[in-house]
This record gives C-alpha cells, structure tokens and sequence, in this order.
C-alpha cells in the first residue's frame, strides 16, 4: 500500500536523523585538494562560457538606485569593511542589538488582519495566530485612523476594520494573549485615540497595559505624505505624539507609539535609498517634542519603531539596514 510505504520511509528517515544526531566525532575533511583560482582565471572561464558576449556587459548588474554590482565577490573585496570584526550589541550596531542574535528571539511574523467588523478581524486574528503568526497586525480602515465615527464616516472598512468605541475594542481584542504576543496597529497622525480605547478596553476586561508589548503608534508624517494634508497642524500632532510616549513610559513601558514609516515614501516610487536617508532627521524631529516634555533622550528614543520597505535583492536590503543602524546611532 502507498500509505504503509510512506510511513516506512519516515520511520526510516527518522532513524537516520536520530543516528546523526548522536554523532559526535567527525573527521577532518582537507580541502587543499582544491587551488583557489585566481581572478584572472575565474574570467577567462566567464569568457569562455560568454561565448564572444562582452563580460562588461552580461555579468555586471546596475539597480534602479545607481549600485552596480560586481560578478562575484571575494574577501579582497570585503578588506577594511566597517562591519569586519564587529559584533551584536557593539559599535553601531551593524549585527543588531542582541548579543544573542534571533536565537531566544526570532523574527515575528506579523499577517495583516484587516475585515471590516471587529468580531470578524478578532476570529480572523486568532486563526492567524493558530497557524503561525506570532504579531497581532491589526489594520484600520481610513475613519478609524482619522477618529471619525463610522456613523459619519463616508467610507466604513474601506482598508481594514473599524473600530469606533470602547465596546469595538473590547470585542476586537477579546481571546488574544496580549502578554505573549504583541500588538501591532498603525493608527494614523495621532495614536491618543485608538490607545486610549486599547487601555479602556483592558480596563473593562479588568487587565492594565503593563505587558502589552508592541505597536500602537503615530506617524504624522508618514499622513501627510500619503494624504497630501493633515486636519491639524503638524505641531498639534507633535505634542500628541509626545503625550502618547510619556503616557506609555509611564503605564505601558513595553509599548511604542511612535511609528516612523519609511514604506510612504519607497510607496511613492521613490529609491530604495531615500527613505533611509530621511531616518535620522525626522527621528530627531520626532524626539524633541517628547524631549521637552519630560522624558529622557533615552526614554523618547525608545518610543519609536520603524517600517522599511524590503525589496527582492535580499543583500542590498540588509546593507540599507545597517547603513540605517549607523546613522541612527550617530544621530
């Protein structure tokens, strides 16, 4: 039968997996066999292979932002790289901030959660949560964002669900492990509202806001570049911003409410690059209102997150992160 032979080949499997794992001593394997080839020789194959087609043409790739990237790279070229001989949680931190790295701590897995009613996007979050994900994204439709009551709100659910009073996010949290898994919520130019309607829905739920981790931030910014317009001035939505980050240092020290996304921009068709370089200076904008109110520059630092939009070029992504991570710890 097709089943009993299956399940034969993984018992097998299994076996086999047990007996290598019980190994211990491994012999040295000498790989002096192998002459690395010189750059020259690793051409001339290239050539070979290129048929007449000229190398400068076929084997160097230029992105949409201007990096030309070479054919192959060696340690020649990695010689004097500001990353050579650093370490997690050391320097600028190119290798992160964690000695460990992922390993206690993998990355989260966070699935937008958008149906429109908030009983919906509740069972909706928890099934994700069932198969895997391990972030609460919940996405808000445009009057939640904007605090306007869905009963005068000229579009309800138009991008996520909405959620309009205490008794919305009671049932929209409801069952979900907030100590275990964190929030994530993108609320707009202000988050006083939607957080105020998170804390009294734990409230009401006799829970507080002490080990709710996450994000339930602002980006001021980031709406006026996507809509062209803010109802208030953008100062007004600063001093909201610094009132949410001393709220939460207080109340909710595991919560961030202040969200710099960087996607409105790459969003836009704009390279790769420019959002990066627009990190540090709207941070140190960001920081001064909450800096005058208060907190630390330690504190008000601690209260953002940032969203970077990721492309296919896996290698020029992590090279933007890092040339982010420099710039952010020297500003």
């Amino acid at each position: 039968m097709p089943e009993e032979k299956e399940r034969s080949s993984d018992e097998e499997l299994q076996k086999l997996l047990k007996k290598s794992a019980d190994v211990e001593d491994f012999p040295d394997v000498p790989l002096d066999e192998f002459t690395p080839p010189t750059d020259e020789e690793w051409k001339a194959a290239c050539e070979a292979l290129l048929k007449g087609a000229p190398f400068e043409k076929k084997m160097f790739t230029k992105t949409y932002e201007g990096i030309t990237f070479d054919p192959m790279y060696t340690r020649k070229a990695y010689g004097g790289h500001p990353a050579e001989g650093s370490y997690a949680r050391h320097g600028d931190y190119l290798r992160g901030v964690d000695a460990a790295g992922y390993i206690g701590k993998p990355w989260g897995i966070a699935q937008a959660c958008d149906e429109t009613l908030p009983a919906e996007n509740n069972e909706l979050l928890r099934h994700e949560n069932d198969k895997g994900a391990t972030i609460y994204h919940i996405v808000l439709d445009t009057a939640s964002r904007a605090g306007v009551d869905a009963r005068q709100a000229e579009k309800v659910g138009d991008t996520g669900t909405s959620v309009t009073t205490v008794g919305d996010m009671h049932v929209l949290l409801t069952g979900l492990d907030l100590a275990k898994f964190p929030l994530y919520v993108y609320t707009g130019a202000n988050a006083v509202p939607l957080l105020a309607l998170v804390a009294a829905a734990r409230r009401a739920a006799g829970e507080d806001m002490k080990n709710v981790r996450g994000i339930v931030g602002a980006d001021p910014i980031g709406t006026l570049v996507t809509d062209g317009k803010l109802p208030a001035s953008l100062d007004s939505y600063y001093d909201s911003l610094a009132a949410a980050a001393r709220w939460a240092t207080v109340n909710a020290p595991h919560l961030r409410t202040v969200f710099v996304r960087s996607d409105v921009c790459s969003g836009g068709s704009e390279r790769c690059t420019g959002g990066s370089r627009r990190f540090s200076p709207r941070r140190r904008r960001i920081c001064a209102p909450s800096v005058s109110a208060g907190l630390t520059i330690d504190a008000a630092a601690s209260q953002i997150a940032f969203a970077f939009s990721m492309g296919r070029n896996f290698f020029l992504q992590i090279a933007k992160l890092r040339a982010v991570r420099r710039s952010g710890h020297r500003s």
